[in-house]
């Protein structure tokens, strides 16, 4: 029995793993598009108390280009695109998001997490600009000077200001009480007021759980009740 549960969880790890860290990339960087500011910015993005732009070199990850995010004096910050992929509005299913996060420097502050909102019209309801930012956010403090691969940010919590406590699954989809349609993607960015910060960030990922994932997990949970009846007679 030791060496069949060994079996479904590596079975199970490996879908898991395939289903995050191989999904193609939902942002990448490679193209100059229209956006809410002036000029264009890299898949859209456009700075909100920030800078962005399209940068060849450093933290490149995937392709040839990754989005610099650089931010002087200012608390709260945003880089923000209205091209939404299809995955950001195919839900439900959306779990999490994983990106390449560089710093070129350690942080020298005491902290400068970076998370994520995503904004929507309720048409079902005729309302529009809803605002759902989400708990989860990575510390990029701690980090260090680096690439550091596959950050993860899970949309499980709202803290609002539409629909906080719920996560994006409930909020965005077909459902009577959802939000029909997602309309913005933001990276924001909640650090010390006065010490400044630039990252890149490449290779971002909305990430949905693989076909056969929920499948494997059955069919493992069959397999130890299985067992389990047969080890009691």
């Amino acid at each position: 029995m030791r060496n069949c549960l060994l079996c479904i969880v590596t079975m199970v790890a490996v879908v898991f793993s395939a289903g995050s860290v191989l999904a193609q990339p939902d942002y990448s960087f490679e193209v100059l598009a229209p956006s809410g500011g002036n000029p264009p910015g890299p898949d859209g993005f456009f700075g909100l108390g920030a800078t962005v732009s399209q940068e060849p070199v450093i933290g490149v990850t995937h392709l040839e280009n990754s989005l610099k995010y650089q931010v002087g004096v200012g608390g709260f910050v945003g880089a923000r695109t209205e091209i939404v992929p299809p995955t950001l509005n195919d839900p439900p299913g959306v779990l999490y998001v994983l990106f390449d996060l560089t710093l070129p420097a350690a942080y020298p502050d005491t902290f400068a997490n970076i998370g994520i909102t995503v904004f929507g019209h309720a048409l079902n309801l005729g309302q529009f600009g809803h605002q759902v930012q989400f708990a989860d956010e990575v510390a990029m403090a701690p980090l260090g000077a680096g690439t550091h691969l596959n950050q993860r940010i899970d949309l499980d919590f709202s803290l609002g200001p539409y629909r906080p406590g719920e996560s994006f699954n409930d909020i965005f989809g077909p459902g009577q009480n959802d939000l029909t349609v997602s309309s913005a993607f933001q990276f924001y960015m909640n650090k010390n007021v006065l010490t400044p910060i630039t990252v890149y960030i490449d290779n971002v990922r909305f990430v949905v759980p693989e076909p056969g994932t929920s499948g494997l997990l059955s069919m493992g949970a069959l397999v130890i009740v299985a067992m389990r009846r047969r080890r009691s007679r």
